[in-house]
Protein backbone atom coordinates (compact mmCIF):
# COMPACT_ATOMS: atom_id res chain seq x y z
CA UNK A 1 0.00 0.00 0.00
CA UNK A 2 1.18 3.36 -0.76
CA UNK A 3 1.99 6.15 1.43
CA UNK A 4 -0.75 8.55 0.98
CA UNK A 5 -3.00 6.16 0.56
CA UNK A 6 -2.05 4.56 3.61
CA UNK A 7 -2.36 8.15 5.39
CA UNK A 8 -5.60 8.40 4.15
CA UNK A 9 -7.01 5.52 5.76
CA UNK A 10 -5.20 6.23 9.24
CA UNK A 11 -7.05 9.61 8.76
CA UNK A 12 -10.34 7.70 8.43
CA UNK A 13 -9.87 5.09 11.15
CA UNK A 14 -9.07 7.97 13.86
CA UNK A 15 -12.22 9.50 12.61
CA UNK A 16 -14.42 6.45 12.87
CA UNK A 17 -13.27 5.54 16.45
CA UNK A 18 -12.70 9.51 17.41
CA UNK A 19 -16.85 10.06 16.57
CA UNK A 20 -17.44 6.78 18.13
CA UNK A 21 -15.88 7.83 21.28
CA UNK A 22 -17.63 11.49 21.27
CA UNK A 23 -21.17 9.67 20.93
CA UNK A 24 -20.57 7.12 23.63
CA UNK A 25 -19.00 10.42 26.07
CA UNK A 26 -22.92 12.39 25.55
CA UNK A 27 -25.30 9.08 25.84
CA UNK A 28 -22.76 8.20 28.92
CA UNK A 29 -22.54 11.45 30.71
CA UNK A 30 -26.68 12.57 29.59
CA UNK A 31 -27.99 9.09 30.05
CA UNK A 32 -25.54 7.64 33.05
CA UNK A 33 -24.62 10.97 34.58
CA UNK A 34 -28.48 11.08 34.75
CA UNK A 35 -29.03 7.78 36.46
CA UNK A 36 -26.43 8.84 38.69
CA UNK A 37 -27.63 12.59 40.13
CA UNK A 38 -31.25 10.90 40.74
CA UNK A 39 -29.66 8.05 42.92
CA UNK A 40 -27.67 10.58 44.85
CA UNK A 41 -30.09 13.41 45.06
CA UNK A 42 -28.88 16.43 44.77
CA UNK A 43 -26.83 17.21 47.73
CA UNK A 44 -24.83 14.18 47.70
CA UNK A 45 -24.16 14.78 43.60
CA UNK A 46 -23.49 18.22 44.52
CA UNK A 47 -20.75 17.12 46.90
CA UNK A 48 -18.72 15.06 43.86
CA UNK A 49 -19.47 17.92 41.91
CA UNK A 50 -17.98 20.07 44.32
CA UNK A 51 -15.02 18.08 44.53
CA UNK A 52 -14.08 17.51 40.78
CA UNK A 53 -14.54 21.72 40.92
CA UNK A 54 -11.93 21.88 43.59
CA UNK A 55 -9.32 19.36 42.57
CA UNK A 56 -9.75 20.73 38.40
CA UNK A 57 -8.66 24.44 39.81
CA UNK A 58 -5.56 22.66 40.97
CA UNK A 59 -5.05 20.50 38.38
CA UNK A 60 -3.04 23.17 36.68
CA UNK A 61 -0.09 22.37 38.80
CA UNK A 62 -0.10 18.81 37.31
CA UNK A 63 -1.25 19.47 33.66
CA UNK A 64 1.40 22.00 32.94
CA UNK A 65 0.08 23.79 29.79
CA UNK A 66 1.99 20.82 27.91
CA UNK A 67 -0.44 19.11 26.07
CA UNK A 68 -0.30 21.22 22.83
CA UNK A 69 3.17 22.08 23.42
CA UNK A 70 4.48 17.96 23.73
CA UNK A 71 3.13 17.06 21.14
CA UNK A 72 4.82 19.91 18.81
CA UNK A 73 8.01 18.84 20.46
CA UNK A 74 7.44 14.99 19.46
CA UNK A 75 6.92 16.43 16.07
CA UNK A 76 9.72 18.55 15.79
CA UNK A 77 12.63 16.31 17.63
CA UNK A 78 11.61 13.07 17.00
CA UNK A 79 15.01 11.34 18.30
CA UNK A 80 14.13 12.72 21.70
CA UNK A 81 11.33 11.18 22.20
CA UNK A 82 12.34 8.80 25.33
CA UNK A 83 13.31 12.53 27.26
CA UNK A 84 10.38 14.16 25.86
CA UNK A 85 8.01 12.00 27.13
CA UNK A 86 9.76 11.00 30.69
CA UNK A 87 10.32 14.36 31.70
CA UNK A 88 6.35 15.29 30.58
CA UNK A 89 5.65 12.01 32.74
CA UNK A 90 7.93 13.15 35.49
CA UNK A 91 6.49 16.43 35.60
CA UNK A 92 2.83 15.27 35.51
CA UNK A 93 3.29 12.72 38.09
CA UNK A 94 4.89 15.31 40.88
CA UNK A 95 2.24 18.08 39.92
CA UNK A 96 -0.02 15.11 40.50
CA UNK A 97 1.17 14.28 44.11
CA UNK A 98 1.35 18.61 44.38
CA UNK A 99 -2.29 18.26 43.45
CA UNK A 100 -3.48 15.97 45.89
CA UNK A 101 -1.75 17.48 48.63
CA UNK A 102 -3.25 20.90 47.72
CA UNK A 103 -7.28 19.87 47.63
CA UNK A 104 -7.05 17.90 50.61
CA UNK A 105 -5.41 20.49 52.48
CA UNK A 106 -7.90 23.27 51.18
CA UNK A 107 -10.45 21.03 51.89
CA UNK A 108 -9.37 19.48 55.22
CA UNK A 109 -9.10 23.34 56.29
CA UNK A 110 -12.41 24.69 54.83
CA UNK A 111 -14.30 21.15 55.40
CA UNK A 112 -13.47 19.19 57.95
CA UNK A 113 -14.86 19.94 61.00
CA UNK A 114 -18.61 20.78 59.56
CA UNK A 115 -18.88 18.23 56.47
CA UNK A 116 -15.84 15.55 56.94
CA UNK A 117 -17.79 13.80 53.92
CA UNK A 118 -16.74 16.36 51.20
CA UNK A 119 -12.77 16.03 52.31
CA UNK A 120 -12.84 12.13 51.79
CA UNK A 121 -14.68 12.40 48.64
CA UNK A 122 -12.05 15.40 47.09
CA UNK A 123 -8.98 12.84 49.09
CA UNK A 124 -10.51 9.83 46.84
CA UNK A 125 -11.20 11.97 43.55
CA UNK A 126 -7.54 13.80 43.79
CA UNK A 127 -5.88 9.95 43.36
CA UNK A 128 -6.90 9.84 40.23
CA UNK A 129 -4.91 13.24 39.00
CA UNK A 130 -1.36 10.71 39.64
CA UNK A 131 -3.01 8.13 37.30
CA UNK A 132 -3.70 10.59 35.19
CA UNK A 133 0.34 11.17 34.08
CA UNK A 134 0.40 8.25 31.77
CA UNK A 135 -1.72 10.27 29.37
CA UNK A 136 1.58 11.63 28.14
CA UNK A 137 1.64 8.52 26.04
CA UNK A 138 -1.64 10.18 24.28
CA UNK A 139 0.53 12.48 23.00
CA UNK A 140 3.15 10.30 21.15
CA UNK A 141 0.05 8.93 19.19
CA UNK A 142 -1.33 12.34 18.53
CA UNK A 143 2.53 12.93 16.86
CA UNK A 144 2.08 9.73 15.08
CA UNK A 145 -1.83 10.46 13.71
CA UNK A 146 -2.76 7.67 15.98
CA UNK A 147 -5.35 8.95 17.49
CA UNK A 148 -7.78 6.24 17.48
CA UNK A 149 -5.47 4.72 20.06
CA UNK A 150 -6.56 7.76 22.74
CA UNK A 151 -10.25 6.99 21.65
CA UNK A 152 -10.26 3.52 21.79
CA UNK A 153 -8.71 3.82 25.03
CA UNK A 154 -11.53 5.97 26.04
CA UNK A 155 -14.76 3.80 24.31
CA UNK A 156 -13.36 0.76 26.35
CA UNK A 157 -13.65 3.17 29.75
CA UNK A 158 -16.18 4.69 29.30
CA UNK A 159 -18.24 1.70 28.52
CA UNK A 160 -16.86 -0.19 32.01
CA UNK A 161 -17.23 2.50 33.64
CA UNK A 162 -20.67 2.82 32.68
CA UNK A 163 -21.79 -0.67 33.82
CA UNK A 164 -20.19 -0.36 37.11
CA UNK A 165 -21.98 2.82 37.77
CA UNK A 166 -25.39 0.88 36.73
CA UNK A 167 -24.28 -1.65 38.88
CA UNK A 168 -23.44 0.57 42.16
CA UNK A 169 -26.66 2.08 41.75
CA UNK A 170 -28.53 -1.30 41.35
CA UNK A 171 -26.66 -2.54 44.88
CA UNK A 172 -27.03 1.45 46.48
CA UNK A 173 -23.98 1.88 46.96
CA UNK A 174 -22.27 4.68 49.37
CA UNK A 175 -21.24 7.77 48.14
CA UNK A 176 -17.14 7.15 47.88
CA UNK A 177 -17.77 4.44 45.92
CA UNK A 178 -19.37 6.47 43.21
CA UNK A 179 -16.23 9.25 43.79
CA UNK A 180 -14.18 6.15 43.62
CA UNK A 181 -15.18 6.07 40.07
CA UNK A 182 -13.20 8.85 39.10
CA UNK A 183 -9.82 6.95 40.06
CA UNK A 184 -11.18 4.06 38.70
CA UNK A 185 -11.70 5.40 35.19
CA UNK A 186 -8.23 7.02 35.29
CA UNK A 187 -6.15 3.75 36.32
CA UNK A 188 -8.44 1.88 33.28
CA UNK A 189 -7.33 4.59 31.03
CA UNK A 190 -3.64 4.56 32.25
CA UNK A 191 -4.11 0.33 31.56
CA UNK A 192 -5.20 0.95 28.38
CA UNK A 193 -2.61 3.26 27.38
CA UNK A 194 0.61 0.96 28.73
CA UNK A 195 -1.07 -1.90 26.73
CA UNK A 196 -1.35 0.16 23.41
CA UNK A 197 1.80 1.68 23.83
CA UNK A 198 3.54 -1.64 24.71
CA UNK A 199 1.59 -3.25 21.78
CA UNK A 200 3.85 -0.65 19.00
CA UNK A 201 6.37 -2.07 20.28
CA UNK A 202 7.76 0.89 22.91
CA UNK A 203 8.16 0.47 26.57
CA UNK A 204 8.05 3.46 29.03
CA UNK A 205 11.49 1.95 30.47
CA UNK A 206 13.17 3.24 27.78
CA UNK A 207 12.08 6.99 28.93
CA UNK A 208 13.92 9.48 31.41
CA UNK A 209 14.05 12.60 32.55
CA UNK A 210 16.51 15.27 32.44
CA UNK A 211 16.93 18.47 33.33
CA UNK A 212 17.42 20.71 30.28
CA UNK A 213 14.22 19.35 29.09
CA UNK A 214 12.27 20.18 32.26
CA UNK A 215 13.86 23.85 31.82
CA UNK A 216 12.69 23.79 28.25
CA UNK A 217 9.20 22.81 28.01
CA UNK A 218 8.19 24.60 31.17
CA UNK A 219 9.80 27.94 29.79
CA UNK A 220 7.97 27.62 26.74
CA UNK A 221 4.39 26.08 28.83
CA UNK A 222 4.13 29.50 31.31
CA UNK A 223 1.92 31.62 28.92
CA UNK A 224 0.03 28.58 28.55
CA UNK A 225 -0.26 27.61 32.38
CA UNK A 226 -1.21 31.42 33.21
CA UNK A 227 -4.03 31.58 30.80
CA UNK A 228 -5.52 27.88 31.78
CA UNK A 229 -4.82 28.49 35.43
CA UNK A 230 -6.82 31.94 35.11
CA UNK A 231 -9.38 30.18 32.84
CA UNK A 232 -10.04 27.49 35.33
CA UNK A 233 -10.57 30.01 38.02
CA UNK A 234 -13.81 31.50 36.13
CA UNK A 235 -14.97 28.38 34.77
CA UNK A 236 -14.76 25.59 37.96
CA UNK A 237 -15.34 28.20 41.05
CA UNK A 238 -19.29 28.87 40.35
CA UNK A 239 -20.13 25.94 42.81
CA UNK A 240 -17.34 26.99 45.40
CA UNK A 241 -18.98 30.17 45.50
CA UNK A 242 -22.35 28.89 45.73
CA UNK A 243 -21.71 26.55 48.51
CA UNK A 244 -19.90 29.91 49.71
CA UNK A 245 -22.80 32.22 49.54
CA UNK A 246 -25.79 30.14 50.20
CA UNK A 247 -24.25 27.56 52.20
CA UNK A 248 -26.24 24.10 50.89
CA UNK A 249 -24.63 21.27 48.90
CA UNK A 250 -28.50 20.83 47.64
CA UNK A 251 -28.10 24.07 45.67
CA UNK A 252 -24.81 23.09 44.22
CA UNK A 253 -26.14 19.70 42.89
CA UNK A 254 -29.19 21.51 41.11
CA UNK A 255 -26.69 23.64 39.50
CA UNK A 256 -24.45 21.10 38.71
CA UNK A 257 -26.95 19.34 36.84
CA UNK A 258 -28.04 21.84 34.54
CA UNK A 259 -24.62 22.73 34.02
CA UNK A 260 -23.47 19.85 33.04
CA UNK A 261 -26.24 19.09 30.74
CA UNK A 262 -25.54 23.10 29.04
CA UNK A 263 -21.50 21.92 28.32
CA UNK A 264 -22.84 18.71 26.93
CA UNK A 265 -22.41 20.64 23.17
CA UNK A 266 -19.09 22.15 23.74
CA UNK A 267 -17.45 19.48 22.43
CA UNK A 268 -18.74 20.51 19.20
CA UNK A 269 -16.94 23.70 18.49
CA UNK A 270 -13.86 21.80 19.03
CA UNK A 271 -14.61 19.19 17.18
CA UNK A 272 -15.55 21.60 13.90
CA UNK A 273 -12.58 23.47 14.43
CA UNK A 274 -10.01 20.75 14.65
CA UNK A 275 -11.72 19.42 11.11
CA UNK A 276 -11.56 22.77 9.37
CA UNK A 277 -9.18 25.16 10.87
CA UNK A 278 -5.98 22.94 8.90
CA UNK A 279 -7.66 23.93 6.08
CA UNK A 280 -7.54 28.01 7.02
CA UNK A 281 -4.05 27.80 8.09
CA UNK A 282 -2.86 26.20 4.78
CA UNK A 283 -4.22 29.24 3.13
CA UNK A 284 -1.99 31.53 5.01
CA UNK A 285 -0.21 32.65 1.50
CA UNK A 286 -3.82 34.07 0.77
CA UNK A 287 -4.84 36.28 3.89
CA UNK A 288 -7.86 37.76 1.81
CA UNK A 289 -9.05 33.89 1.13
CA UNK A 290 -7.64 33.05 4.85
CA UNK A 291 -9.52 35.67 6.67
CA UNK A 292 -12.71 34.84 4.53
CA UNK A 293 -12.50 31.11 5.52
CA UNK A 294 -12.38 32.09 9.23
CA UNK A 295 -15.07 34.45 9.38
CA UNK A 296 -17.32 31.21 7.87
CA UNK A 297 -16.05 29.13 10.32
CA UNK A 298 -17.03 32.05 12.83
CA UNK A 299 -20.59 32.11 11.60
CA UNK A 300 -21.05 28.15 11.68
CA UNK A 301 -19.99 28.71 15.23
CA UNK A 302 -22.83 31.61 16.15
CA UNK A 303 -25.35 29.65 14.21
CA UNK A 304 -24.66 26.27 15.70
CA UNK A 305 -24.63 27.59 18.86
CA UNK A 306 -28.12 29.97 18.47
CA UNK A 307 -29.86 26.67 17.18
CA UNK A 308 -28.49 24.66 19.88
CA UNK A 309 -29.47 28.02 23.11
CA UNK A 310 -32.97 28.17 21.13
CA UNK A 311 -33.45 24.48 21.69
CA UNK A 312 -32.71 24.40 25.08
CA UNK A 313 -34.77 27.36 25.86
CA UNK A 314 -37.70 26.09 24.25
CA UNK A 315 -37.31 22.19 25.60
CA UNK A 316 -35.40 22.94 28.39
CA UNK A 317 -37.95 22.34 31.31
CA UNK A 318 -39.36 19.32 29.29
CA UNK A 319 -35.56 17.42 28.92
CA UNK A 320 -34.67 18.59 32.33
CA UNK A 321 -38.42 17.09 34.46
CA UNK A 322 -38.11 14.38 32.15
CA UNK A 323 -34.42 13.20 33.01
CA UNK A 324 -33.98 14.76 36.51
CA UNK A 325 -37.53 14.59 37.59
CA UNK A 326 -39.20 16.85 40.60
CA UNK A 327 -35.95 16.49 43.12
CA UNK A 328 -33.90 18.79 40.90
CA UNK A 329 -36.53 21.48 40.56
CA UNK A 330 -34.30 24.07 40.61
CA UNK A 331 -32.06 22.89 37.73
CA UNK A 332 -34.24 23.70 34.46
CA UNK A 333 -34.80 27.26 35.21
CA UNK A 334 -30.38 27.62 35.80
CA UNK A 335 -30.28 25.54 32.46
CA UNK A 336 -32.35 27.90 30.50
CA UNK A 337 -29.89 30.58 31.30
CA UNK A 338 -26.73 29.16 31.43
CA UNK A 339 -27.42 27.41 27.89
CA UNK A 340 -26.99 30.59 26.28
CA UNK A 341 -23.25 30.92 26.97
CA UNK A 342 -22.80 28.44 24.26
CA UNK A 343 -22.64 31.55 22.36
CA UNK A 344 -19.24 33.05 23.15
CA UNK A 345 -17.95 29.36 23.95
CA UNK A 346 -18.47 28.19 20.49
CA UNK A 347 -17.40 31.72 18.95
CA UNK A 348 -14.51 31.99 21.57
CA UNK A 349 -12.81 28.23 20.73
CA UNK A 350 -12.71 29.46 16.92
CA UNK A 351 -11.36 32.87 17.97
CA UNK A 352 -8.75 30.83 20.08
CA UNK A 353 -7.11 28.78 17.78
CA UNK A 354 -6.75 31.74 15.22
CA UNK A 355 -4.99 33.40 17.80
CA UNK A 356 -2.80 30.55 18.66
CA UNK A 357 -2.15 29.76 15.01
CA UNK A 358 -1.03 33.59 14.76
CA UNK A 359 1.10 32.99 17.97
CA UNK A 360 -0.78 35.66 19.93
CA UNK A 361 -0.62 33.91 23.28
CA UNK A 362 -0.34 36.39 25.27
CA UNK A 363 -3.31 37.91 23.83
CA UNK A 364 -5.32 35.29 25.07
CA UNK A 365 -3.61 35.61 28.58
CA UNK A 366 -5.02 39.16 28.42
CA UNK A 367 -8.33 38.69 27.78
CA UNK A 368 -8.20 35.74 29.96
CA UNK A 369 -7.97 38.38 33.20
CA UNK A 370 -10.50 40.07 32.21
CA UNK A 371 -12.72 37.81 32.14
CA UNK A 372 -11.66 36.73 35.77
CA UNK A 373 -12.62 40.08 36.42
CA UNK A 374 -15.43 40.27 34.91
CA UNK A 375 -16.81 37.02 36.95
CA UNK A 376 -15.28 38.02 40.47
CA UNK A 377 -17.08 41.02 40.29
CA UNK A 378 -20.39 39.54 38.59
CA UNK A 379 -20.54 36.21 41.02
CA UNK A 380 -20.30 38.43 44.47
CA UNK A 381 -22.91 40.15 43.18
CA UNK A 382 -25.05 38.08 41.61
CA UNK A 383 -24.88 34.80 43.61
CA UNK A 384 -25.95 36.16 46.88
CA UNK A 385 -29.19 38.25 45.34
CA UNK A 386 -30.53 35.70 42.89
CA UNK A 387 -29.01 32.42 44.03
CA UNK A 388 -27.99 29.77 41.77
CA UNK A 389 -30.01 31.66 38.92
CA UNK A 390 -27.64 34.33 39.79
CA UNK A 391 -24.29 32.07 39.27
CA UNK A 392 -25.79 31.19 35.74
CA UNK A 393 -26.28 34.74 35.69
CA UNK A 394 -22.69 35.34 36.57
CA UNK A 395 -21.03 32.99 33.67
CA UNK A 396 -22.68 34.32 31.13
CA UNK A 397 -21.77 38.35 32.04
CA UNK A 398 -18.35 36.60 31.81
CA UNK A 399 -18.65 34.66 28.39
CA UNK A 400 -20.19 37.41 26.75
CA UNK A 401 -18.10 40.36 28.28
CA UNK A 402 -15.38 38.51 26.71
CA UNK A 403 -16.97 38.08 23.26
CA UNK A 404 -17.63 41.80 23.43
CA UNK A 405 -13.67 42.84 24.61
CA UNK A 406 -12.61 40.59 21.91
CA UNK A 407 -14.58 42.05 19.45
CA UNK A 408 -14.18 46.29 20.42
CA UNK A 409 -10.77 46.27 21.84
CA UNK A 410 -8.62 43.99 19.76
CA UNK A 411 -7.80 45.19 16.51
CA UNK A 412 -11.30 46.49 16.47
CA UNK A 413 -11.90 47.03 12.81
CA UNK A 414 -11.11 43.58 11.95
CA UNK A 415 -12.51 42.16 14.68
CA UNK A 416 -16.12 44.06 14.29
CA UNK A 417 -16.45 42.54 10.71
CA UNK A 418 -15.64 39.27 11.38
CA UNK A 419 -18.34 38.97 14.20
CA UNK A 420 -20.83 40.98 12.06
CA UNK A 421 -20.53 38.94 8.60
CA UNK A 422 -20.65 35.97 11.24
CA UNK A 423 -24.31 37.05 11.55
CA UNK A 424 -24.97 36.42 8.00
CA UNK A 425 -26.70 32.84 7.65
CA UNK A 426 -25.59 32.52 4.51
CA UNK A 427 -22.23 31.93 5.52
CA UNK A 428 -22.96 28.83 7.05
CA UNK A 429 -24.05 27.34 3.90
CA UNK A 430 -20.11 28.38 2.25
CA UNK A 431 -18.29 26.50 4.88
CA UNK A 432 -20.63 23.15 4.51
CA UNK A 433 -19.48 23.75 0.71
CA UNK A 434 -15.94 23.98 1.69
CA UNK A 435 -16.37 21.18 4.10
CA UNK A 436 -17.15 18.91 1.40
CA UNK A 437 -15.07 20.03 -1.46
CA UNK A 438 -11.90 19.45 1.19
CA UNK A 439 -12.91 16.17 1.64
CA UNK A 440 -13.33 15.31 -2.01
CA UNK A 441 -9.83 16.32 -2.12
Amino acid sequence: MNQPTEQKNNYVTNSLWMLLEKVLRIISGILVGVLVARYLGPAQFGTISYALNVIAIFTIVSTLGLDSLVVRELLTRPNQTPAILGTAFWLRFMGGIGVVLLACSYSYIKDWHNAPERTVVVAIISISIVLQSLTVIDFYFQSKTQGRYAAMNQVFTLIISAVVKITLIVVKAHLYWFAAMATLEALLTALFQLYFYKKNGRLIAQWRFTLAESKALLLNAWPIIISAFVQIIYQKADQILILRFLQSMDFVGQYAAAVRMSEASFFVPVAICAAVFPGIINNRSNPELQLKRFTQLCSLMVWGALFISFGGLIFGDWVIHLLYKEKFYLTPAVFKIHIWSTIPIFYGTAWGMWMLAHNRQRIIIIFQVINLLIYIVASFTLIPKYGVNGAAYAALATYFGSLTCITLFYRTKESVYIFTQALNPLNVLEVIKYIRQSKSR
